[in-house]
């Protein structure tokens, strides 16, 4: 399996993360892969800005001690989880623990705060969309949607490279 050290600028912060596929996988499913990962990753970071936000403006104050710190635990672990410091320590991103986080913050938040998180505006955000329609950069180089992996990288499944995504229409 070929490893994705994924390199993606934000406007807030450049996030970082390691995907794992086959050389032989077409770049528009990998492309996709990634879209939607970033995608989780950037949600979540930033659900978790928001939630410091509000903590730091005493939306807490009428929450009890036990619920806030597992509010603050559970916003702990997930800011952990999709830090970039996980590529140093060699370990992948899950989409289906990236959601479990978010469900999870969602939910000691709804408690802590005892507001649905609908109420809070912590739902998918119109940015979150950006990661929808992305391109792949690779060593300089557009990696075009209609090539396999391999047509760029070759056939060894044993690589480790650096790709950078941007949006479809940006101009590098």
């Amino acid at each position: 399996m070929v490893v994705l050290h994924v390199k993606s600028p934000d406007a807030e912060e450049e996030t970082e993360f390691l995907y794992e596929c086959a050389a032989s996988t077409a770049v528009a499913d990998v492309a996709a892969a990634l879209g939607a990962l970033a995608g989780l990753q950037t949600r979540l970071l930033s659900l978790c800005r928001r939630l410091r936000v509000l903590r730091s403006a005493a939306r807490y104050a009428d929450a009890g001690a036990a619920a806030v710190g597992e509010l603050e635990r559970a916003l702990d672990e997930a800011e952990a989880y999709a830090s970039k410091e996980q590529v140093q320590h060699n370990r992948f991103l899950s989409p289906r623990a990236l959601r479990e986080h978010i469900k999870n913050i969602e939910k000691k938040c709804a408690t802590a705060l005892q507001e649905p998180p609908e109420a809070l505006d912590l739902q998918k955000s119109s940015s979150d969309n950006k990661h929808e329609r992305i391109q792949l950069w690779w060593a300089g180089k557009e990696l075009a949607m209609d090539h396999k992996l391999c047509d760029y990288i070759g056939i060894n499944d044993k690589s480790k490279i650096v790709v950078k995504l941007t949006r479809a229409h940006d101009d590098h």
